[in-house]
């Protein structure tokens, strides 16, 4: 008798057009005006970090985007893929793998040609004043299914690649992997040895919103004392780099043995890591140290493949439910006269701020009941009305109220709207398909 019922049903289903058996409701966008906007924000947006924004111009197409109205229901995803189409065709770009920085010429070595399905390694190259070559990272870092970028550093110095044209440079090789190679966002990872093992834990600690992952290999953590062996008298470490590292994956080791890059700070860095660890359930998990008995400044046996093997399927936490958030205004190495007003060193997921003060410290949470999304903020050292969280369906229900608190007090409660510019400043931020944004609550200023 079943089987009676359902012949006709599927008789009547069977002579249905393809368009009326889709899932769901059809959404209605204006992909011209989408698109048309698109191309002209990737048009005026700089094409690397060392340029800067026309604010009058960026602040134009944001109006425009708003006065767009609200973006159905559901309709991220779509609304992104539109976007992205002018973000692959004017966004950054390199020919021959490189370009002219203010400092001079950037380029580097490349393998790999990119997709979707690729994740993508910044091998960094060890050295000092003077010294260093992208050839000496290009003969190690990599692991199967990426694209490696071996940069050159554009001027030896220091830790060059904890400056801020090495910041900049390493940065700027993101997104073009992101725009011209399409790499998977959510396999980012930084690798290096002494110099580069020094750039690639500063990438973890300043930038972990970018990254899946990192492979510090005897470097240094800048400190109080960075030449020091034995990690009672490092000192201080620099503020913001290992706190920040809560939800990304690290496994960085040295040599007991190392006079090169003394393993001090290193061990250091893991002491206090563990501390955060049995404070904050959840935490740093995802971080592996260890320091090789008898190792001078060369690759303990095993290494680097056992750190391949470690690294190989993590991926990034784009939407962790708690962030930590330091910030230092003045990372080493200090600026240059060159550098002066171009640090823009904040990272974020779904949390901005407007203005990061020096030595902030922002603990953000969040959590869920049948009926409410709750942020609690807890803001040290920084103004409350500079920040902003970010949200979209993945996050926060938007039949849900989102309930934002700053110190256990509240200071929003409601359900916000969906917004094109939204969508477009959190796209512009990373450049990345993952943490897109429709939604956001930024602090009211107290009256």
């Amino acid at each position: 008798m079943r089987a009676k019922l359902l012949l006709p049903l599927l008789a009547t289903l069977l002579l249905l057009p393809a368009s009326s058996l889709e899932a769901g409701p059809k959404l209605k966008l204006d992909k011209k005006k989408i698109q048309d906007l698109a191309t002209r924000w990737m048009k005026a947006r700089p094409k690397t970090h060392f340029e800067r924004w026309d604010r009058p111009t960026r602040a134009k197409l944001l109006a425009e985007a708003k006065a767009l109205g609200e973006p159905p229901p559901g309709s991220l995803d779509a609304i992104v893929a539109l976007m992205w189409k002018a973000v692959k065709k004017h966004g950054p770009r390199a020919k021959k793998d490189e370009f002219t920085s203010p400092y001079g010429r950037a380029w580097w070595l490349r393998s790999g040609k990119g997709g979707p399905k690729s994740g993508l390694i910044l091998g960094l190259h060890g050295g000092g004043v003077g010294a260093g070559s992208a050839s000496e990272a290009a003969g190690k870092w990599k692991l199967p299914k990426t694209m490696q970028m071996y940069p050159q550093g554009i001027r030896l110095i220091h830790d060059t690649w904890n400056s801020v044209h090495g910041e900049r440079f390493l940065l700027t090789l993101v997104e073009i992997a992101k725009a011209q190679y399409e790499i998977d966002p959510d396999r980012v990872y930084s690798m290096g040895f002494s110099m580069g093992g020094s750039g690639s834990f500063f990438m973890a600690g300043r930038h972990p919103d970018l990254l899946a992952g990192a492979i510090p290999a005897h470097g240094v953590v800048p400190a109080d004392r960075v030449k020091e062996p034995d990690p009672r008298k490092v000192g201080r470490l620099e503020h913001g780099l290992v706190a920040n590292m809560r939800n990304v994956a690290v496994y960085f080791y040295t040599g007991s043995k190392d006079v090169n890059c003394e393993p001090g700070t290193f061990m250091k860095a893991f002491e206090e890591i563990e501390a955060l660890r049995k404070d904050d359930r959840g935490g740093y998990e995802q971080i592996e140290f260890t320091c090789h008995p008898g190792i001078a400044h060369t690759f303990p046996a095993g290494e680097p493949t056992k750190g391949y093997k470690w690294i190989a399927d993590k991926r990034r936490q784009a939407f962790p439910t708690k962030i930590v958030w330091q910030y230092n205004a003045a990372p080493w190495p200090p600026s240059d006269a060159k550098d002066e007003d171009k640090a823009n060193r904040r990272p974020k997921r779904w949390l901005h701020c407007a203005t990061p003060e020096d030595y902030m410290d922002v603990t953000a949470r969040r959590s869920k009941t049948d009926a409410e999304h709750v942020i609690d903020l807890e803001i040290t050292k920084a103004y409350a009305e500079d920040f902003t969280v970010y949200l979209n369906d993945r996050m926060a229900d938007p039949d849900h109220e989102v309930v934002l608190r700053v110190m256990d007090k509240e200071v929003y409660r409601g359900k916000p709207k969906r917004g094109y510019d939204v969508i477009l400043e959190s796209l512009d931020a990373k450049l990345d398909r993952t943490l897109v944004f429709d939604r956001k609550v930024t602090v009211p200023e107290e009256d």
